[in-house]
């Protein structure tokens, strides 16, 4: 079984964890986790970003989500807003993680946002494990990007009008878990220390 780096390394070369393969692509932020009093923010987020990426009815699913915390939701902030948010969750077994809703703001695409939302939800995960196999049931728009990062295609998901779209997995271990980690914090990413914080659930909803 290949995991993260394994595989990102034998196709695209240096380790994806090493600092300095992102020297110059990633810049300091800082991510929180979700309040109440995000909600409109972050379903506003969703909306900047639904038109020819998310089918109909997903919006509700989003907002039921957060507002139930089925998951771990960390969002970023830039000049007063929020500009990007991501959920996290253990899910039927605790050796197995989903990944959802990864939103980023469409004037704010393009300047590694959305890599670090990546990085900080992997960075969430208990290290203490020896593997994880972590998933994403994306959508067509956001699938490759998952792709680049190391994830590799796994069942299609239907959504509630019988659509399907693609999904992926990612064998991580602990210590690339860690590796992300000291990734984040060479490149002055905070991320909140809530470990265990994150959820368990059975639904990937």
């Amino acid at each position: 079984m290949f995991s993260f780096s394994r595989i990102y390394h034998f196709v695209k070369g240096p380790n994806p964890l090493h600092p300095a393969v992102w020297e110059g692509r990633l810049s300091g932020m800082a991510f929180r986790r979700f309040e109440a009093g995000d909600l409109p923010s972050c379903v506003e987020l969703y909306a900047l970003n639904e038109r020819g990426r998310f089918p109909d009815g997903i919006m509700e699913q989003y907002r039921n989500s957060l507002a139930a915390q089925k998951s771990y939701y960390l969002v970023c902030e830039k000049d007063g807003r929020i500009v990007a948010s991501g959920g996290v969750s253990y899910w039927i077994r605790e050796d197995m993680a989903v990944l959802c809703f990864g939103l980023v703001h469409p004037d704010f695409q393009g300047r590694g946002i959305g890599t670090a939302l990546l990085l900080a939800r992997l960075a969430l995960l208990n290290p203490s494990r020896a593997t994880y196999r972590v998933l994403i049931f994306g959508v067509e728009r956001a699938i490759k990007f998952y792709r680049r990062c190391g994830f590799q295609d796994f069942t299609p998901w239907q959504d509630p009008n019988g659509g399907k779209h693609p999904s992926g997995y990612l064998v991580l271990t602990g210590r690339e878990i860690r590796r992300c980690r000291a990734l984040l914090q060479a490149h002055q990413i905070s991320i909140p220390q809530d470990e265990g914080r994150v959820p368990f659930r059975t639904s990937p909803t």
